[in-house]
């Protein structure tokens, strides 16, 4: 059977020059101008394979392309591409649009004829296909609605995609980001509650699901409901210790009487990248929708998880910025920030703080014995175990060194000794083993809060290592408070 090539090119000398070589190679050969003229040709022609030029008017040759490998029904017929340009951007962007092959139009006639035979055999086009093509093909009008069809549909795409890539613009203001991001959503999706939810590589963030009731006033109740359920499924990729939600643009007035269980519609779509949990979005509605039909669905979470992913990594930057590398507790120069502003913020609202300063004893002698790697495993363990001792509000330093550093707020120092204690006790239990060696160890710490003799913040910390010292003097795996 004689095989079908569709050329296309829009220069009449290079069209008659080319068609005439390829019909002497015994090619049943259909010409058009133009994409538009070559697409409606398609249906009625039903090609083994297209020729096409790239530069073109009204639709070019990467349009072409994209036009025909974007549509079930034609997009098994394979493409090879010509032009006169600058053959590897071109050729990228040949790849990108789904062409088979990228050639100049500088190639002997004998070469394109190997290679047009070549990639037949290697891309056949079934009769079968073709027939199902033909039954598109019922009329002119038809194809050319196809072709209006496919140029409305590409256009939205890119639309959609620039409203959405827009907002990365917004990263570092998370609230101006969320209420973008609603705005954009519910323009286009059917619900009557949605949620949003940014996971942070700090483990002490506070974990919100924004949630948007297009300005109805839903119960607290309804609203808790949904927050439970949507983080119930974020807990399957990563711990979340502590959730909350916040609504945004809701309205007061009278509530809005249904329930958790009237929502019979719903989706929850943790976003993941990299085996990270960047966060997540969900949608709950009373009517029935299938979300995943959703015409431009896919398109919709690959550009979330962009955003997603690109605020998850604008967040981590920040807060690598501002964390000890090993331990991962908070660097000195926050430990001053955040020393700085506890003291301030008592003074403005008469309030109590702690502070522990802890230095582990003879620390440079398990380096000695037993080499940097276990003293720097020793300092990472007391700084996991002292995660796991104090409240989510209370502030973890690395001072420098084997010196660590708590800030309780809200707390004094009758409170304050109570966790240290079991902080002290449970590092003395701990069987320290690394690379199979055992080791002891304990800390010494001091104790102290912001008693009104202090002028400012640093006298605090001063009050800490003189009760620290004291510790140490004193014999050490012990909590001495400051005394005035």
């Amino acid at each position: 059977m004689t095989v079908k090539i569709l050329l296309v090119e829009d220069s009449e000398t290079q069209l008659e020059f080319l068609k005439e070589g390829l019909t002497e190679n015994g090619f049943d050969v259909e010409t058009a101008v133009n994409g538009a003229e070559a697409y409606k040709k398609v249906y009625s022609f039903l090609p083994d394979i297209i020729v096409s030029d790239i530069m073109m008017p009204v639709i070019d040759g990467y349009q072409l392309c994209r036009m025909i490998k974007n549509v079930e029904e034609t997009k098994k017929i394979p493409i090879i591409l010509l032009t006169v340009l600058d053959k590897k951007i071109d050729g990228f962007w040949g790849k990108k649009a789904g062409a088979q092959l990228f050639l100049s139009k500088s190639i002997d006639l004998n070469e394109l004829v190997a290679n047009i035979n070549s990639t037949i055999r290697r891309y056949p086009v079934s009769e079968e296909y073709k027939q199902a093509l033909a039954a598109k093909a019922d009329s002119e009008n038809s194809a050319q609605l196809r072709l209006n069809n496919i140029l409305n549909d590409l256009l939205m795409k890119s639309v959609f995609s620039n409203e959405f890539r827009n907002l990365s613009d917004f990263l570092n203001y998370e609230r101006v980001l969320v209420e973008k991001l609603f705005s954009l959503l519910s323009s286009f999706v059917e619900y009557n509650a949605a949620g949003i939810f940014f996971a942070s590589p700090d483990e002490f963030s506070e974990n919100i699901l924004y949630i948007d009731t297009l300005g109805r006033n839903l119960s607290k109740n309804l609203l808790s409901d949904i927050s439970y359920d949507f983080f119930r499924k974020m807990e399957e990729h990563k711990i979340i210790k502590d959730s909350k939600f916040e609504v945004v643009r809701m309205l007061l007035g009278k509530e809005v009487d249904f329930q958790f269980g009237d929502l019979t519609s719903k989706i929850v779509i943790p976003m993941i990248f990299d085996k990270k949990l960047t966060g997540g979005i969900c949608f709950y509605t009373r009517q029935d929708v299938d979300y995943s039909s959703f015409r431009y669905f896919d398109i919709m979470l690959s550009e979330l998880l962009t955003i997603f992913k690109m605020k998850y990594q604008y967040t981590e930057k920040e807060f690598m910025s501002v964390l000890d590398g090993l331990t991962g507790l908070y660097n000195r120069r926050q430990f001053e920030i955040g020393l700085e502003q506890e003291y301030n913020r008592t003074k403005r609202h008469p309030s109590d703080f702690s502070l522990a300063l802890l230095d582990i004893d003879f620390f440079k002698k398990v380096n000695d014995t037993y080499g940097h790697q276990y003293g720097d495993y020793v300092l990472k363990t007391i700084a996991d175990l002292m995660k796991k001792s104090f409240r989510k509000t209370d502030l973890l330093y690395r001072y420098g060194g084997e010196e660590l550093v708590i800030i309780m707020p809200e707390t004094n120092i009758e409170g304050a000794i109570i966790p240290v204690q079991r902080l002290r006790r449970m590092i003395e239990d701990y069987d320290f083993n690394h690379n199979g060696i055992r080791a002891k160890v304990t800390v010494s710490i001091g104790l102290t809060m912001n008693y009104q003799k202090f002028t400012m913040a640093a006298d605090i910390l001063k009050s800490a290592d003189e009760a620290l010292y004291k510790a140490k003097e004193g014999g050490r795996n012990k909590v001495i408070l400051y005394e005035q």
